[in-house]
């Protein structure tokens, strides 16, 4: 087994000690033999529905990456965007904060053929716009639904404050980083300084000046993106119904266990709180966090076994599907990319100019 899969296989091993953990400490007092009869009489119809609303969340994905690199890569095709996606959740699942998604698709861009450097600018621009739509939807969620979550619960204000600010700092973060190319290069050159204490002069120089000309490209594909204003609307389009189809996952969950008393617009609050939190935990996959954010606002609503079984459900859907499905993307060969490779390579040997900050 090679290391990275035996630190996958770690990181997938810490998120079920710590949700276990945490349903063994929150919920003891369930009988379990109570709640694997209940299990058994899950509603199937409402559980498909959860299911079909996951699956179109990624489809969603796929459309907005096809989106996004078409105009770099006019030869790709959907079923290897949405391949490319489900690497990308795979990775976001095992990694704190969902930070590897993004190189994993990476890489999988390079393999088909496309410049390291676009490849990273349309998978910026596409995590940017994904971010800045969370921050919207949240805030009209929020306009509409701030009567369900200011309830007793004194550390709802406090999560509510810490996951809408934790997400606008990374919006910005990331924008300065797409738009300024001179601090793009600094940050990089800074980044590579540890470099210089067990590499070589000559590496090191060549390394920097290889990075330098995908900075370089990195910006003129950012600058092509962002100039696109009906790409741009439409990635946010998709998005948004993206995250309004994930975010109503926990009514069909809530449905399926017999649970009438939730509506879904309340669920839908409830669950877009859970991840604006959830994905700043500095842990894979926000575990611990997105249990304990579940548990503090179903948990008023729910008693003890009807809310451990919508927990269980619902990390299953949103959570270790994404294991499943990404890891079985992971062992498919996408043949796509020997055909669209050579034209993608000819595209990015054309020459690029120098694009001021």
């Amino acid at each position: 087994m090679s290391g990275g899969a035996k630190k996958n296989l770690f990181n997938i091993a810490i998120v079920l000690a710590i949700s276990i953990g945490f349903i063994i400490w929150q919920f003891q007092g369930v009988d379990i033999s109570t709640f694997f009869a209940s299990m058994l009489k899950v509603n199937p119809w409402w559980l498909l529905g959860a299911f079909a609303a996951m699956f179109i969340y990624w489809l969603l994905e796929a459309v907005v990456l096809q989106t996004a690199s078409k105009p770099a890569n006019k030869d790709q095709r959907f079923f290897s965007s949405f391949r490319i996606t489900m690497i990308g959740q795979f990775f976001n699942t095992i990694t704190p904060m969902a930070t590897g998604g993004q190189p994993a698709q990476l890489v999988m861009l390079t393999k088909q053929g496309m410049d390291a450097g676009r490849g990273s600018s349309v998978l910026l621009v596409k995590f940017i716009i994904y971010q800045a739509m969370v921050v919207l939807n949240f805030l009209v969620i929020l306009i509409f639904g701030i009567h369900y979550l200011m309830t007793g619960v004194t550390q709802l204000k406090f999560l509510v404050l810490l996951g809408f600010g934790v997400h606008v700092v990374v919006i910005v973060a990331l924008i300065l980083v797409g738009r300024s190319q001179k601090f793009t290069t600094k940050l990089v050159h800074v980044l590579l300084l540890p470099t210089r204490l067990f590499m070589k002069k000559e590496k090191v120089a060549n390394l920097k000046n290889t990075l330098d000309e995908k900075i370089i490209t990195f910006h003129e594909e950012s600058s092509r993106i962002g100039k696109d204003w009906k790409l741009i609307v439409r990635c946010c389009f998709y998005t948004t119904l993206q995250l309004w189809i994930y975010f109503s996952i926990p009514f069909f969950i809530l449905q399926a266990i017999g649970v009438t008393g939730i509506g879904l617009y309340m669920a839908i609050t409830y669950h877009a709180f859970i991840i604006m939190f959830a994905t700043v935990m500095p842990t894979p996959g926000g575990a611990g966090g997105a249990e304990y954010t579940f548990t503090l606002l179903f948990g008023m609503l729910l008693g003890p076994a009807k809310l451990l079984m919508a927990l269980v459900l619902w990390r299953i859907i949103t959570y270790y599907s994404c294991i499943v499905f990404g890891a079985g993307a992971l062992l498919i060969k996408d043949t796509a990319s020997k055909k669209i490779k050579p034209h993608i390579e000819a595209l990015t040997k054309a020459p690029v100019k120098n694009i001021s900050s």
